[in-house]
């Protein structure tokens, strides 16, 4: 199993990312959708700005026998009204929310404190962390880089969404 550090690590990496690919974000493609009943570029990144942090607290209230009604509400809330100008001040401080709540935990909670799923079951902390928050972060990632693909800006490429960064220029 990974350590908090280790698990905090990924997470900011493709924190990192998702703040790179904003950066990216042609003005006019914050309405694009690629398809009907799917997420405007600007309701993905509204998403993106709270679902670590709300799945984060529900991990932590259901470990701490919290009810955990009204949670993702309060945050779908918030979301609704930010500035998307402050989107990296924002994945910046969900992150330092996360940090905050895994500093709660030791490395031998991460292995075997149990905490309950979505679906009911329970796993260890560690891994219901990895398989939400770290794996949500990837996947949304990658729905924002091939929204803007999608939107025309051919200028991305993987470089971009995977390491966070413009190709570098050809050594001559």
């Amino acid at each position: 199993m990974h350590s908090a550090t280790q698990i905090l690590a990924s997470i900011q990496q493709e924190i990192h990312i998702i703040k790179h690919l904003y950066g990216k974000i042609n003005p006019g493609n914050m309405s694009f959708s690629p398809g009907d009943k799917m997420r405007t570029v600007d309701e993905l990144l509204r998403y993106i700005s709270y679902v670590g942090i709300s799945i984060a607290d529900w991990h932590k209230n259901t470990i701490e026998g919290k009810d955990s009604k009204g949670l993702f509400q309060k945050y779908v809330e918030e979301a609704k009204v930010a500035n998307l100008t402050d989107f990296p001040k924002m994945m910046d401080e969900q992150y330092e929310k996360i940090a905050a709540i895994l500093s709660i935990y030791t490395e031998d909670d991460l292995k075997n404190k149990q905490c309950k799923t979505f679906t009911g079951g329970e796993v260890p902390l560690g891994e219901v962390t990895i398989n939400t928050i770290l794996k949500y972060f990837t996947a949304y990632k990658m729905q924002l880089f091939l929204y803007l693909k999608q939107a025309g800006q051919s200028e991305l490429d993987t470089y971009n969404c995977w390491a966070g960064m413009d190709r570098p220029a050809p050594k001559e």
